[in-house]
């Protein structure tokens, strides 16, 4: 396996070679075939222990928060991402992956039917204050928040000096997830308030 993780942090799926996994980790061919099909069935069995590995913070971040959704996001940021610019080592081969992957449709990864939140994930969310407790609602406010957040690690893994900024961006961007982007009607519109209306 870390002869496969090494090989696929390193070149494109397109141009990563069986041969140079086996060669590195010293089995035979047939060794290879007795646990994967081909190059492909290895690809997605190293991203499915990406995918768990991050739907066991998801899980040990939602018991944090008390099955809050909205703090989520920021203490993700923080286990992901230090301020020193030090990255999360799955995290880091996740990225690695994409990056030598352009136009490879990685929505498998976390979304499994249009959907991020797993069954055993949605019982552990505390639904209290959401105007709506249907599932397909509360996977829209994840995949909305776990936007937010992978654009926020996208920019500080670009960039560390951005961490405390795309943090803060962050909090900015789930507070408009949380509360939306205009007032309600009739509660303190810029009309009621002497404002103009575009």
């Amino acid at each position: 396996m870390d002869a496969a993780w090494a090989e696929f942090t390193s070149t494109s799926f397109t141009d990563a070679s069986i041969n140079r996994i086996i060669h590195s980790a010293r089995i035979p061919r047939g060794s290879f075939y007795q646990y994967f099909q081909d190059k492909e069935d290895l690809f997605w069995h190293l991203l499915g222990e990406i995918r768990q590995y991050f739907f066991g913070v998801f899980e040990e971040v939602l018991r944090e928060t008390r099955g809050d959704l909205f703090p989520f996001p920021v203490h993700v940021f923080d286990r992901f991402m230090d301020p020193t610019g030090s990255t999360d080592p799955i995290l880091k081969r996740c990225i690695q992956i994409m990056q030598l992957n352009p136009g490879f449709d990685f929505r498998n990864l976390l979304l499994r039917g249009g959907e991020l939140m797993t069954v055993p994930l949605l019982k552990m969310v505390d639904l209290s204050g959401f105007r709506r407790k249907d599932p397909a609602f509360v996977n829209h406010i994840c995949i909305l928040l776990v936007a937010a957040l992978a654009y926020a690690v996208m920019e500080t893994t670009q960039d560390p000096e951005q961490w405390k900024r795309q943090r803060e961006i962050l909090e900015e961007r789930i507070e408009i997830v949380k509360w939306g982007g205009l007032f309600p009607e009739g509660k303190g519109g810029p009309a009621e308030q002497g404002g103009h209306t575009c």
